[in-house]
């Protein structure tokens, strides 16, 4: 089971699922949060691994889009030196986290990733549009849902 939840860091500096956010973000340029993502209950990322979170997940439609076409993505986070990978296995994703010195990784099968991704993705998007409308976000809905 694919399990991918977004997170913003609010004022407190404490982390609220993104669909129960009502405020615009402090920093329209630099937006806080995280991705959980984890595989049969394995985490893979998590609130640990923080970042500017709505580049992230720019990244990752780009992975997305990229991964469809290679079968391999892989990008670094925005601000932190943290590597998130995915690679194809025949019917599955290989998904490797590296911060430092630990690796996380775990498989799934693709179809199943993708739509777990592309859901969340698409969700967290949909959301930042209603929260911080100056910024565009149509590009990586599109990707997305290719």
């Amino acid at each position: 089971m694919v399990k991918v939840e977004t997170f913003l860091k609010d004022s407190n500096g404490e982390f609220q699922p993104v669909e129960t956010c009502r405020t615009q973000p402090r920093d329209l340029d630099y937006i806080e949060g995280a991705i959980q993502l984890s595989i049969d209950g394995l985490p893979i990322i998590g609130l640990e691994e923080w970042d500017y979170v709505d580049q992230l997940w720019c990244y990752v439609a780009d992975m997305v889009t990229q991964f469809g076409t290679t079968g391999f993505a892989e990008t670094y986070f925005p601000d932190q030196p943290i590597k998130l990978s995915f690679q194809s296995s025949g019917s599955r994703v290989l998904v490797t986290a590296e911060t430092g010195n630990e690796v996380r990784r775990a498989s799934a099968p693709s179809a199943e990733f993708l739509e777990s991704v592309r859901t969340a993705g698409t969700r967290f998007f949909e959301k930042m549009s209603e929260l911080a409308p100056a910024n565009s976000y149509a590009e990586a809905i599109q990707q997305l849902a290719n």
